[in-house]
């Protein structure tokens, strides 16, 4: 008889383990969620910021060349053909230069322990 007890026991034991162990994997995994989330929606917000730094920095370099030739389109054209130069480079080193270190660091987020809290 004592010996059933003993295995009920263990059996509850056993079922309660695994649910507090589901809970803890799911609660892991929305926080790494929660995580990936808000880095992701911080570095929007620093890419809309820098785009709209360098339109308005680029704009101003443009009419400052085009007022020291003395013709203000001559400006916009040598800035638009460095961005043309700047885009070719990027879209033919883009995997290189965007698309592994954006992999590592997003994979590194999801799969970095918390041993440092």
């Amino acid at each position: 008889m004592e010996e059933k007890i003993k295995i009920e026991r263990l059996v509850s034991n056993v079922k309660d383990y695994a649910e507090e162990r589901l809970n803890l994997i799911m609660l892991t995994m929305q926080e790494k969620t929660a995580k990936a989330i808000a880095g992701t929606a911080s570095v929007l917000i620093v890419i809309v910021l820098g785009i709209f730094t360098l339109a308005f920095l680029s704009f101003a370099l443009a009419w400052f060349i085009g007022q020291q030739l003395n013709q203000p389109f001559l400006g916009f054209l040598i800035v638009g053909g460095v961005y043309l130069l700047a885009g070719i480079l990027l879209w033919a080193n883009r995997v290189r230069w965007i698309g592994f270190p954006v992999m590592n660091a997003f994979l590194k987020n999801i799969a970095d322990d918390d041993d440092k809290d």
